[in-house]
């Protein structure tokens, strides 16, 4: 190497390590443990740091909104969106089909959500006490019962927003209905931002766990199983959702046993997700299997290991499933 070329390596070098310092310190001051929420004004801070604060170095302050999406056959093809989640709750639904409550960062949001479909119950309790800001369309009698009682959730029920919505004529109805992102910024606007140290659990590398390449979930439907496919490259998941693959790929799949206590009108089901049971974590090829606890509405739920230790996630997305057995849920160590 020539002289002219160190007088510019030995400064170029000086100032990757300043820059390197400063970033360090900003995701030191952010980083907790501890999951918080906050209540705020005003607009969360932007830049080169906020920008830098994407990569996975520790916690950052983000803005919740969470929209829900409908998951029927016909629905999957046109899914938007849950690329850009930061967590996504999937619960079964009558006729036990899934369906989504996505959540999503309102300062980060996609092109474009959805197909956007009606509420159910325990998509809200399982998001207490954040109680983000809430998109649908329609909903149960039960669901509007349970915002009432919540009495701090502000939703937007497309019903009352026609213009904010899309209804895109190239995609069967009633699974035609989507929002920007744009406009669910302007549809909050009025609510309380809802601010959380994400991610609410704590990340790091992988615990002990034995392998687990594939994985399968039955929910005794061809046209609605739902498999993974760990990909080393990646260190996520693809998901195939009956014949769908989709765009989303997940760090983290978890899957919760809880039951449904009951059936009801027109099959709506009735799943209490107060309590404790056994669940499964899926993550960088391998399985665990956990304990996990929700206490009360103002506690979000909490993990453990065998060991009675916190369990560690991957940082990234994580994809929770809700399923009544764990006994649906099969893995193997190849692809």
């Amino acid at each position: 190497m020539d002289l002219r070329s160190r007088s510019f390596v030995v400064p170029l070098l000086a100032v990757i390590l300043i820059a390197s310092v400063a970033v360090y310190r900003a995701y030191s001051s952010e980083t907790n443990s501890t999951p918080m929420i906050e209540t705020v004004h005003g607009e969360n801070p932007g830049g080169f740091l906020s920008r830098l604060s994407l990569l996975p170095m520790g916690k950052r302050k983000r803005e919740l909104v969470s929209v829900m999406i409908e998951n029927h056959e016909e629905a999957r093809l046109h899914h938007e969106g849950l690329e850009d989640a930061l967590l996504i709750w999937e619960f079964p639904v009558e006729g036990f089909i899934t369906r989504f409550n996505v959540l999503f960062d309102a300062n980060d949001l996609p092109e474009q959500i959805g197909p956007v479909r009606s509420l159910r119950p325990y998509f809200l309790d399982a998001l207490l006490p954040w109680a983000p800001p809430q998109i649908h369309a329609g909903g149960s009698p039960e669901a509007f019962d349970r915002i009432a009682e919540i009495g701090t959730v502000f939703t937007i029920n497309e019903l009352g927003f026609p213009d904010e919505f899309l209804r895109d004529e190239d995609v069967p109805a009633p699974h035609n209905l989507f929002v920007a992102g744009d406009a669910v910024e302007k549809l909050i606007k009025e609510a309380t931002p809802k601010i959380l140290r994400w991610p609410p659990y704590d990340t790091g590398a992988a615990q002990s766990g034995s392998g687990a390449l594939k994985i399968k979930i039955d929910l005794l439907n061809p046209t609605n199983n739902i498999t993974y496919a760990y990909d080393f490259f990646t260190q996520s998941y693809e998901r195939t959702n009956g014949a769908t693959v989709s765009r989303a790929r997940p760090k983290n799949v978890l899957v919760l046993e809880i039951p449904v206590a009951d059936i009801g009108e027109f099959g709506r089901l009735d799943i209490p997700v107060l309590g404790k049971g056994d669940a499964l974590l899926f993550r960088n090829g391998t399985v665990e299997r956990v304990t996990w606890r929700k206490n009360s509405e103002n506690q979000w739920f909490t993990f453990e290991t065998e060991n009675g230790e916190p369990l560690v996630f991957a940082q990234g997305l994580t994809w929770v499933t809700v399923q009544p057995m764990l006994s649906r849920v099969t893995w193997k160590n190849s692809l």
